[in-house]
């Protein structure tokens, strides 16, 4: 069996960089779709179990959005630091 050519490393960290943008741009758009589902929720039907569901998924998908775009930033640095055409001190 052939074994396949390993990605080096600039490559496997833009690729990181862009999955893990990707997740966070949808984890951003859940949260502004929940934020605004509760807002209704609170002016329309005033149903506390929808409040807190809304609430919730607004909460954990805020949470999960800025978590993967520190990750994301993290990563840019690092091929920055590595492979970028600019030399840091």
């Amino acid at each position: 069996m052939e074994k396949r050519k390993v990605l080096d490393e600039g490559r496997q960290l833009k690729r990181m960089n862009a999955e893990t943008r990707r997740q966070s741009h949808m984890h951003k758009w859940f949260a502004i779709v929940a934020a605004l589902d509760c807002v209704l929720v609170i002016f329309y039907d005033q149903d506390m179990r929808n409040i807190v569901f809304s609430a919730g998924v607004c909460i954990v998908c805020t949470f999960l959005w800025l978590k993967g775009r520190k990750q994301s930033r993290s990563y840019r640095r690092e091929w920055d630091q590595k492979f970028g055409t600019k030399k840091h001190p």
